[in-house]
């Protein structure tokens, strides 16, 4: 009995992620450079021709991985930023949950962490449709909260140095081999978002 188009449409679905998951475990181990169409095929458990099949290359491998992740991102972004909470509570809920996605998924932090530093070399003729997916996924919605923030007062610095002090956070919170654990997330989202200095208490200077 054929398969209806519903089973077609899983099976095709269940097959793409097998491939990704795997391209994105060869990555972690060998590089953009040393991963090779075959490896991916055999972690993934899947005959090199049916691969190619769903992939054309090895570049539509990771660039795919690159959107369908980012795409996925964004969905779980996007919860935040349509809720009624301040502009600094959005920024501490997407920092709480960056960090929390970052030790959930290791493969894919580092994944990004380094990649994103190379597309220009490794995809130059897609370097700016790739660019525009981290801008629509991240940076643009980051970039609208820090605007809306200084315009309407909640934060007190310009949108361009919230912007530079936010990402400098982030980044020293999921980088690589000293990553934030667990348990000081809520502390170092604290400190990111609403400062190191007590509210309300007057700070002795020195002299």
């Amino acid at each position: 009995m054929p398969r209806t188009r519903e089973q077609n449409r899983r099976i095709r679905k269940q097959r793409m992620e097998q491939i990704l998951q795997a391209a994105l475990q060869v990555y972690r181990e060998k590089g953009y450079h040393g991963s090779e169409m075959g490896e991916i095929a055999r972690r993934a458990q899947l005959g090199r021709g049916l691969v190619y099949y769903y992939f054309k290359d090895k570049e539509d491998v990771f660039i795919s991985l690159i959107v369908r992740s980012l795409s996925e991102w964004k969905d779980r972004m996007d919860s935040i930023l349509q809720s009624e909470r301040s502009v600094p509570d959005k920024l501490a809920a997407i920092l709480t949950r960056m960090c929390e996605s970052a030790l959930d998924h290791p493969d894919i932090t580092y994944f990004h962490q380094t990649i994103a530093c190379d597309v220009h070399l490794l995809f130059p003729h897609r370097k700016q449709e790739i660019a525009g997916y981290y801008e629509e996924a991240i940076w643009r919605p980051l970039r609208q909260l820090f605007e809306e923030g200084s315009a309407n007062g909640q934060l007190q610095v310009s949108p361009s140095v919230a912007e530079r002090y936010y990402i400098s956070m982030l980044f020293g919170a999921i980088h690589g081999e000293s990553m934030i654990d667990r348990a000081s997330i809520p502390e170092w989202v604290e400190v990111a978002c609403y400062g190191i200095i007590r509210k309300n208490e007057q700070v002795p200077t020195g002299k």
